[in-house]
């Protein structure tokens, strides 16, 4: 059995207009041979707006925020002051799919932002086994 791993790196800033669903990376051109379970992991590094008390990472099928959610989309509590620069991780698993050049993307929602947060970076992972 090989494992394929496919990942993408971001490190320009991309703003979260307040509470805003907003794409941070964009993991493209994922092929498989035949129906796989693929995992995703994804991970932002995020400087939180004002009032925020939350923030969600979401992984989507497709190059959008209107995409397939995978998984579940759960709020992570901040563990500082708004304004502080917090981890974001999801992990999820896509199952049976067989693509032919799809994506995905990472995204980023703050919870009761009254200010825009700013995602510095951020990875997105895929890993299947064949």
């Amino acid at each position: 059995m090989t494992t394929t791993v496919q990942s993408v790196q971001v490190s320009t800033n991309v703003t979260i207009t307040t509470t805003t669903e907003t794409v941070v990376a964009t993991l493209a051109g994922i092929t498989t041979p035949r129906k796989v379970n693929i995992t995703l992991r994804g991970w932002a590094q995020v400087t939180t707006g004002a009032a925020t008390t939350a923030l969600t990472a979401r992984v989507r099928r497709g190059t959008t925020i209107t995409g397939t959610l995978i998984g579940e989309a759960n709020p992570t509590q901040i563990e500082a002051a708004a304004g502080s620069t917090e981890d974001v991780e999801v992990q999820v698993e896509d199952p049976g799919v067989d693509l032919a050049m799809g994506t995905y993307v990472l995204t980023v929602q703050a919870t009761a932002a009254t200010a825009d947060a700013t995602a510095l970076q951020a990875s997105l992972e895929a890993s299947y086994n064949v």
